[in-house]
């Protein structure tokens, strides 16, 4: 299987910035309490006042419902112009069909609402029986509410989409990518606030209760980011469940290059044979270029080739920054 990272010709995408889908319910009430708001103007013609006044109130619910359908519409992705690594994502986290049926759903009664304003318009304006009004404005009001609760189920869904996708982070998939690997606790997060020119930012990750630190750094004149991985890389490829799978295959669109960090002094929990077999896997699964570093050097120091370092005591993190501009550079 190859993994290498994919070509990203699409746009990043802000999910903390999705805004909260009302319920049918809460449409209906504030179409109506706007709607009641409508003034009555003077107007030479009583019955022409009150036809105007009815037809206003029924322009004022088709734009609250128009306004509000657009504004999800507008607002929630197209999963297919997303990038590669977002799709990903988002399949893991919802039901993309459903999801798809949802904002076909509410633009249905967008479409809806607004051919029945017209044609209740043409009625109004077809007739001077104010008890004609009163009848069409009720047949209205009805088919209104209707359509709007035939879509619900697709408003709450959407909903239930926004907060599972709110917190993926905000990842620039187009700039070249450190990721950095390995078991927990073996010291990736202090890790990357050395190799980063500024104070990482924390933002929840999808797959973990922990969160995933996304670092800055400029090498040369490019700037570069660094992003850790807890939670995913717990265990062996053999004994992840398929969303853990699918997480490491969502960083295909991401890696450049992996700094994979082993603690050979074992105070991570986890013994050194296991940690060497995750390497494995990723080595084998994984085209990208792998940075192999020992960490906590300051404990424990083996006798191999790779890289030792200490995050803790910022020790030998000049020469990994020059192990990443090699990468940069093509070496």
């Amino acid at each position: 299987m190859n993994l290498t990272k994919m070509s990203h010709t699409l746009h990043k995408f802000e999910f903390s910035k999705l805004p909260n889908v009302m319920d049918s319910e809460s449409i209906i009430d504030i179409a109506f309490k706007r709607a009641k708001k409508i003034d009555l103007a003077k107007h030479p013609d009583k019955v022409a006042m009150y036809r105007n006044w009815d037809i206003n109130k029924l322009k004022e619910m088709e734009k609250t419902v128009k306004d509000l359908c657009n504004n999800y519409i507008k607002s929630y992705p197209i999963i297919e112009n997303l990038d590669p690594f977002y799709q990903d994502l988002v399949k893991i986290l919802i039901d993309v069909n459903r999801y798809k049926i949802s904002l076909s759903s509410i633009k249905w009664c967008k479409n809806r609402i607004i051919d029945l304003t017209t044609k209740t318009v043409k009625k109004l304006e077809s007739t001077r029986d104010m008890d004609d009004f009163k009848n069409i404005m009720n047949s209205y009001f009805g088919r209104f509410s209707s359509f709007v609760k035939g879509v619900n189920e697709y408003l709450k869904y959407l909903e239930y989409a926004r907060k599972r996708l709110k917190d993926i982070p905000s990842i620039d998939t187009d700039m070249f990518t450190v990721v950095v690997a390995g078991y927990p606790n073996v010291g990736k997060s202090e890790l990357i606030k050395r190799i980063s020119s500024a104070k990482p930012e924390v933002a929840p990750y999808p797959f973990t209760t922990k969160g995933i630190l996304i670092g800055h750094n400029t090498i040369g004149m490019v700037k570069i980011q660094i992003v850790d991985t807890p939670g995913i890389l717990d265990r062996p490829f053999e004994e992840m469940n398929d969303m853990e799978k699918q997480a490491i295959l969502a960083m295909r669109h991401l890696a450049d290059v992996i700094i994979f960090v082993i603690d050979p002094s074992e105070t991570c929990g986890y013994p050194v044979e296991k940690q060497e077999k995750l390497l494995e896997n990723i080595r084998k699964d994984f085209n990208v270029k792998i940075i192999e570093v020992e960490n906590k050097s300051d404990l424990k120091i083996r006798d191999n080739n790779r890289l030792k370092i200490s995050a803790l005591k910022n020790e030998n993190i000049d020469k990994l920054m020059d192990e990443i501009k090699k990468v940069m550079e093509g070496g």
